[in-house]
């Protein structure tokens, strides 16, 4: 029959959005009633859960079983020791552990610069370090080293450290003079 309006029941955007209705009202009536139903108490969270890994433990001594079933020799791993998978062990410390870590070799922390008239590249005039003493500075902002011998004297300088212009330019830009350096030694 042309020109008859098709029901609103044939109309397939008229069931996609009935479906959206039913299915929003579904979600909203069971998604909070799922949280409501699967909230534990306080004490649960507070508790945490420790899990052995490696030998087990007998509940009348607190000492760990051996293993029913040897691991074989030959094995490489070997056995995996007691761990806690918590972060927590049964003893703590109040005490934190004690890493050693290696001595940093002597260095200061400033700034560098250039003169012409230090004529050996490998020739540097450095602050508060010994004379003769072979020094390496490296600059701060793009980790570029060079390596001087602090032989340089006279009147004290306006910066840490006085390089050879052509050594100040492996590290840095003359343009860019004084930059910041660690001097090592």
């Amino acid at each position: 029959m042309p020109g008859r309006l098709a029901s609103p029941i044939m109309n397939p955007d008229y069931a996609q959005r009935r479906r959206v209705a039913i299915a929003a009202a579904i979600t909203v009536i069971l998604v909070p009633a799922a949280f409501l139903l699967n909230r534990g108490s306080d004490d649960e969270a507070a508790t945490p859960t420790v899990t052995f890994v490696g030998a087990t433990v007998v509940a009348d001594d607190r000492t760990p079983e051996a293993p029913a079933t040897e691991p074989p020799r030959d094995d490489p791993m070997g056995t995996a020791p007691v761990a806690y998978l918590d972060g927590t062990s049964p003893a703590q410390d109040s005490d934190p552990a004690t890493i050693a870590i290696p001595r940093p070799p002597d260095g200061i922390t400033g700034t560098a610069s250039f003169r012409r008239s230090i004529t050996a590249t490998t020739a540097c005039q450095v602050k508060g370090v010994p004379f003769n003493t072979a020094v390496t500075v490296t600059n701060l902002d793009n980790s570029r080293s060079v390596r001087c011998i602090a032989n340089v004297g006279g009147t004290e300088p306006d910066v840490d450290v006085v390089l050879n212009a052509d050594a100040f330019l492996l590290i840095a830009d003359l343009t860019d003079a004084p930059v910041p350096v660690t001097i090592t030694w």
